[in-house]
């Protein structure tokens, strides 16, 4: 929910390499119907333990909505290949099952029975 600039400062520390959509007006969120925590899923063990995992890289400022859950989304063209949407706020997202799920995918498609 960032502007572009802050997307490519956070993206540039953490992963150069990905493309990332800005959405300040929340317009792909409410269409991947992506949804607010409640205060288990900010405090609760499992963010926790989640944080503690990838607390090496850092916990930045919170920009736009602190209580909107996340989705992380494989899209190519029109398409989106996998999905994974945040269970709380400490949700790692599971990119290699990703990207499976997206070969597994595009292989159906490409195979006629």
């Amino acid at each position: 929910m960032g502007s572009p600039e802050e997307g490519k400062t956070f993206l540039s520390e953490r992963w150069p390499e990905a493309i990332a959509i800005s959405d300040p007006d929340r317009t792909l969120f409410r269409a991947f119907d992506l949804g607010r925590a409640s205060l288990g899923q900010v405090f609760g063990l499992r963010v926790w333990k989640e944080a503690l995992k990838v607390a090496r890289f850092g916990v930045g400022k919170p920009v736009g909505d602190p209580l909107a859950l996340g989705g992380t989304f494989l899209v190519h063209g029109a398409h989106v290949l996998a999905s994974d949407i945040a269970e709380h706020a400490g949700h790692v997202p599971d990119y290699e099952g990703m990207i499976d799920l997206a070969r597994i995918r595009s292989n159906s498609r490409n195979t006629r029975p």
